[in-house]
């Protein structure tokens, strides 16, 4: 009797263990598809809400590190005013971190004549239910394509158009000047196409 109820006690561990485990892997599943709904939709306040106060971010191999939550804002709200359309693939989950390719569009990129922007990987680690950290990697024929892009438009704006230029760039892309941005890119992209 002593070792039915130790096997039975046994299995009662095993199978609360693997209801656990599956249970937080469907959280995190529940809660990764929810933030790539929010990382297409137009509200910046909704997509905020899923990170951290304290979240890093970082699009790896680049200087680009963002501390903080309230500093994602301004780069989030001008993927809204571009909107931006990402493309989610290849969604691993791995503990408490969400792995997925990813494929990147917008008005900008378009403007320029670039179809889209493609990434080894993003990766998002949750704690609390909240994304404490998230990695991209362009890949490196993106980063090429995007590097080129940006060094050879502001050659040519601060060339061509100065003053815009500096004004565009003081304010960053905004839904009042988004316009002047997409209009200045496909002036350059004519330029270079001659």
């Amino acid at each position: 009797m002593h070792k039915v109820i130790k096997k039975n006690n046994i299995a009662f561990y095993i199978v609360s263990l693997l209801l656990l485990t599956t249970s937080c892997s469907s959280s995190i599943e529940n809660r990764v598809k929810a933030f790539h709904k929010a990382a297409n939709g137009n509200n910046a306040d909704r997509l905020l809400a899923f990170y951290a106060e304290d979240v890093r971010f970082e699009i790896v191999g680049t200087p680009m590190v963002i501390e903080g939550k309230e500093n994602l804002r301004k780069p989030i709200e001008e993927q809204i005013v571009l909107n931006h359309k990402l493309t989610f693939t290849d969604i691993e989950i791995n503990g408490n971190t969400a792995t997925s390719k990813v494929k990147e569009q917008n008005d900008m990129l378009k403007a320029a004549g670039i179809d889209a922007i493609y990434y080894e990987y993003d990766q998002i680690t949750f704690e609390d239910g909240l994304i404490k950290q998230e990695r991209a990697k362009p890949t490196p024929e993106s980063m090429e394509i995007m590097g080129e892009f940006r060094r050879s438009f502001e050659k040519w704006a601060s060339e061509n158009k100065a003053e815009e230029w500096a004004k565009l760039k003081a304010e960053g892309i905004t839904e009042e000047n988004a316009d002047s941005w997409l209009t200045m890119t496909r002036q350059w992209r004519e330029e270079m196409e001659k």
